[in-house]
């Protein structure tokens, strides 16, 4: 079949949000060991959900962190919990990764982070050393977010034991992220229908919420089939959270935990793969992605089957997610209007080489034999 043509290369922006540098400046007093003296801060490239600024300091280079999700203060939690609970397993495996590790407060609480006087909670981190990848190394960025998934299923016990449910609503619950802002499904169609603010992307913004309503579809059939297997899972690693070495072509650290959560096992494979999709020619970074995967993670079959599905969920929820950001006031629609053509064009591709995608997962389990 041939292949849809995808738009243009995947977005990438920062938040229209406007950080606040006095509260930056103050989660870099309470963290950082030397910041009785001078902290510089420096932008950071990418990042669009938080404020994020490099902190130099005399005792070092850290990274500030204040959070921009509506004061959901519970996820901040969930996300350190889930950090301390696999960090030593990370630091076990053979690949060499990190994963964040934040600074204690200075106060001697212990704390790794604080809640501002803004209400917004901030962390700051060690600084892990890497670049980013984008489509380069993609089987290092498979075989990595593959060995934290295992690390993550063995600490799964010792996190839901703080937390036996995660604050952030799993990927199947389409809506889950505009229903916990106040939205709902039929509100969040008429948004999609009324915003002004996309009528420059009008054509692909009406196949994004026709390609949704096929989705949920889906997913119920999934469901009634038995579901998927479940476990405590990052949910948002790909090439823009993942840093490798130049030099080695090794992945250093996965970062930005945020949206951890207990949800379908296989969506941490669809996250990765949600990005390569949009590239102009998406088949070599897919493969070469799966390769890496299957090498440490064996997916079921029922799991092979729904892949095509899941990459489409992770893309199409993202695009649930800029709407509520954009009706909760913690974003513009702009975010959503930028990728708008290339959400639509990552749909058409999948949906276009739905049995390629399995089939490339087959023979990479295959070739392990």
């Amino acid at each position: 079949m041939a292949e849809p043509s995808i738009a243009s290369a995947v977005v990438s922006t920062t938040t229209t949000a406007t950080a606040n540098a006095a509260e930056l400046r103050l989660a870099c007093e309470t963290f950082i060991p030397s910041a009785t003296t001078a902290v510089t801060l420096r932008e950071t490239t990418g990042g669009v959900n938080n404020h994020v600024r490099y902190a130099d300091a005399a005792s070092g280079t850290y990274v500030a962190r204040v959070y921009n999700n509506g004061k959901a203060t519970t996820r901040v939690a969930f996300e350190h919990a889930v950090l301390l609970a696999v960090e030593p397993l990370v630091a076990a495996c053979d690949l060499g990764f990190v994963v964040p590790r934040a600074l204690r407060a200075r106060d001697g609480s212990g704390d790794t982070f604080k809640i501002l006087p803004s209400g917004d909670a901030a962390s700051v981190f060690e600084l892990i050393p890497g670049t980013l990848p984008k489509t380069r190394y993609a089987d290092a960025v498979g075989e990595a977010t593959a060995a934290l998934s295992k690390c993550l299923e063995a600490c799964e016990g010792d996190v839901r034991a703080i937390a036996p449910t995660s604050p952030t609503s799993v990927y199947r619950d389409i809506f889950g992220a505009f229903v916990a802002k106040g939205g709902s499904r039929e509100a969040f169609f008429a948004e999609m229908a009324n915003n002004s603010g996309l009528d420059d992307v009008r054509p692909a913004v009406t196949r994004l919420a026709d390609y949704i309503r096929a989705l949920e579809e889906k997913l119920l059939a999934i469901e009634a089939a038995g579901g998927l297997p479940e476990t405590l899972i990052h949910g948002d690693v790909h090439y823009d959270n993942a840093l490798v070495d130049e030099n080695t072509g090794k992945v250093t650290g996965i970062i930005d935990f945020e949206f951890a959560s207990y949800d379908w096992r296989m969506m941490e494979c669809a996250a990765g793969l949600s990005k390569y999709v949009g590239e102009k020619d998406p088949m070599p970074f897919v493969q070469s992605y799966i390769k890496g995967f299957c090498r440490r993670a064996t997916p079921t079959e029922a799991e092979i089957d729904a892949i095509p599905d899941l990459i489409k969920l992770r893309v199409l929820e993202t695009v649930v997610y800029f709407v509520a950001r954009s009706v909760a006031g913690e974003d513009d629609i702009s975010q959503l209007a930028l990728r708008a053509d290339n959400y639509a064009a990552r749909v058409e591709w999948i949906d276009a080489n739905a049995q390629a995608i399995r089939d490339a997962v087959r023979a990479s389990l295959a070739s392990r034999q």
